[in-house]
């Protein structure tokens, strides 16, 4: 398999009827067939839990277990929630998706799958006489059918078959009208046999090993090299993070095989699930390894009445509650500096696309992060742990892919099922706490029960879904970030170029806050009288007003942009800040103080702009702005200096 967010390669051993990491079987040594994969084809082991789902939802909706195989892989698929392509025998078989509006697991039928069972004689089948034409996207010719299972209802997912020729469809109307309609059936794919039938061979996990183990012995090594270059080269203690998931379980045992002399970091955010907790502790202390705590204590409780339920476009709980304490303790422990292995994955998301092996974390002074595994897959990752026959987080049997936060907003809603059938009590407390917001916020209890609150500005899906569902959304959150531009990029009266605009926050800071946070960009003037804060240097201008409109005028249109972009940056660090000290430990002037509150000393303050860069609440303008006409305030943030 290659990397990146698009092109991964999936090979299958027809011989051996196992998955292949390489274009090669180690264990026959025939070349393997390509599994064609929707992007980015993050593909992964179906596990025990996952399996049962599946062996369920095939016995259910066509009574056979046996499309189940020993093997069985995943990879997502975009989709409203949960939607994955399932593929066994190397054939894709079916998407596994969750339907937000039933809040239930469905199959939706392909043509490897509808070959499959068609095979097993299962149910729901629809068998032609003769067919004439074009098939894929139309509806069965009533004339055309031959046979009908009786127990099919619209809605369900059929096989149709016609002498050598398969289908899937989807039912639009129930067994007895089929013959009847002119649109009984939709055809989603018809095609003849392939020239390979599916092999059904069992699989033995030495044999899965086996054939991937020369890919696998490369990887590891690749990985290896690059960690013990990033310590022999920066001279710094080694440390792993250690969430307890399968990435990071993987680069701990990668790091261990470089050196004995490392230290495992866990950041407990409060709101882990305990078996997570319980398993990173006794992993820890069955195989001898340090273990550090970064722990958040009461930071979530203490921060949401201020800002509400984090969401997939506003994390705060990110920085709060895993950020600063990692920041706290590498300062503690570590006031040199560390080098910290992670199990970032480029495939994991587009944020992600972008990693490189090497680098210093912006938002944890002093912490250089290496990510060995950045170019593997999920598949690459759960053979290797067969392989090493690691002992992984047992939640992962129980079809739930997150494992650290129970509650994060960027889980599916599908797997927040899940995990409410481990954690009924939390789960229900969660449930009551956002009940209880809705209700305050003047939200329907149904924003809560179909997952709305987990947007700030919920995408087009589930505005779609707001609308089937007539569920009213307007205003999504009384407590959304807005940045209105109301004047882009223009020519001024006075000279120079301009930017006018005004910030929304959940919580309008005080004039002297945004002063104190303007420092950083120049030296500041307020007046009480009119409510401004001021920053003058030479031509370029800058007024940030109570009520958050921020007027920029610069030399040009660059300058004005960049004065902006520091100012909005400025503005949201003064409405936002939940004194996490990042700022205070990113600076290395001795600049900023964080005791009850922030404060900025201008002769020590050298304009570097590290502070803004470490401050995770001032990147959130890049999203705001970013669909705004006339300014990107992008510009504003400035390179920090090594």
């Amino acid at each position: 398999m290659r990397t990146g967010r698009t092109g991964t390669r999936l090979y299958w051993c027809d011989q051996c009827n196992v998955p292949l990491i390489g274009s090669s079987c180690g264990k026959c040594g025939s070349g393997g067939r390509r599994v064609p994969l929707s992007p980015p084809g993050d593909v992964r082991l179906a596990l025990e839990g996952t399996r049962k789902k599946l062996q369920y939802l095939f016995l259910r909706d066509f009574g056979v277990r046996q499309m189940v195989r020993d093997v069985v892989l995943l990879n997502k698929t975009s989709g409203d929630d949960r939607a994955e392509e399932v593929i066994v025998d190397g054939q894709r078989v079916a998407q596994l998706r969750y339907d937000l509006e039933s809040r239930e697991h469905e199959l939706i039928l392909r043509l490897g799958g509808a070959r499959m069972l068609a095979s097993l004689n299962s149910r729901k089948q629809v068998t032609l006489r003769k067919a004439e034409g074009h098939m894929k996207g139309k509806y069965l010719p009533p004339d055309s059918i031959e046979s009908v299972d009786p127990d099919i209802r619209a809605g369900d997912e059929v096989v149709i078959r016609m002498g050598k020729f398969t289908g899937c469809g989807t039912a639009k109307v129930d067994a007895g009208a089929i013959r009847r309609s002119e649109k009984g059936v939709k055809v989603r794919d018809f095609a003849k046999e392939p020239p390979f039938p599916p092999s059904g061979k069992k699989v033995w996990t030495r044999m899965l090993v086996k054939a991937n183990q020369p890919h696998l012995v490369a990887k590891k090594a690749k990985a290896e090299r690059e960690i013990r270059e990033a310590v022999s080269s920066r001279k710094l203690p080694l440390t792993v993070s250690f969430s307890g998931g399968k990435d990071s379980l993987v680069v701990l045992d990668l790091a261990r095989a470089v050196t004995r002399e490392l230290t495992v970091i866990f950041i407990d955010t409060g709101l882990e699930h305990r078996h997570t907790r319980d398993y990173v502790e006794t992993f820890a202390r069955e195989n001898g390894i340090r273990l550090l705590r970064a722990s958040a204590g009461s930071a979530f409780d203490d921060n949401f009445d201020v800002f509400g339920p984090p969401a997939k476009d506003f994390r705060w709980c990110c920085k709060v509650c895993k950020l600063a304490p990692v920041s706290a303790l590498v300062e503690e422990k570590y006031p040199k500096g560390t080098v910290t292995v992670e199990g970032n994955r480029r495939l994991e998301s587009f944020a992600r696309s972008h990693i490189t092996t090497v680098g210093d974390n912006p938002f944890v002074p002093r912490q250089v992060t290496v990510n060995p595994i950045r170019d593997w897959t999920a598949l690459d990752v759960w053979l290797y742990i067969i392989w090493r026959e690691l002992k992984y987080n047992p939640l992962y049997d129980e079809d739930v892919e997150r494992v650290g936060c129970w509650m994060c907003p960027s889980a599916l809603a599908s797997e927040f099922e899940e995990i409410s059938k481990t954690l009924p009590e939390l789960a229900r407390w969660w449930e009551l706490r956002l009940l209880a917001w809705a209700d305050e916020h003047q939200l329907p209890p149904e924003f809560v029960r179909h997952g709305f609150w987990r947007w700030k500005q919920p995408p087009p899906k589930m505005r779609a879904l707001a609308s089937r569902l007539n569920i009213d959304v307007k205003p999504v959150r009384a407590d959304t970030m807005r940045l209105r531009v109301l004047k882009g990029v223009s020519p001024c009266a006075a000279g120079g170029y301009s930017v006018e605009a005004v910030l929304e926050m959940p919580k309008e800071p005080t004039l002297e806050r945004v002063g104190e946070m303007l420092k950083v960009i120049g030296e500041v003037r307020l007046s009480e009288e009119f409510g401004v804060a001021m920053v003058d240097s030479g031509t370029a201008r800058l007024r940030v007003f109570s009520g958050g409109q921020i007027a920029a005028v610069g030399r040009t249109p660059d300058e004005a942009e960049a004065l902006f972009g520091s100012a909005a940056r400025a503005a949201l660090r003064a409405g936002m800040c939940t004194k996490c000290s990042i700022c205070e430990k990113a600076c290395r002037h001795g600049a900023i103080s964080v005791r009850d509150d922030v404060t900025i000393s201008e002769d020590l303050c050298t304009h570097c702009g590290e502070c803004v860069e470490s401050c995770v609440v001032a990147h959130y303008l890049d999203k705001l702005a970013a669909d705004q006409p006339g300014t990107s305030a992008a510009s504003g943030r400035r390179r920090r200096k090594r």
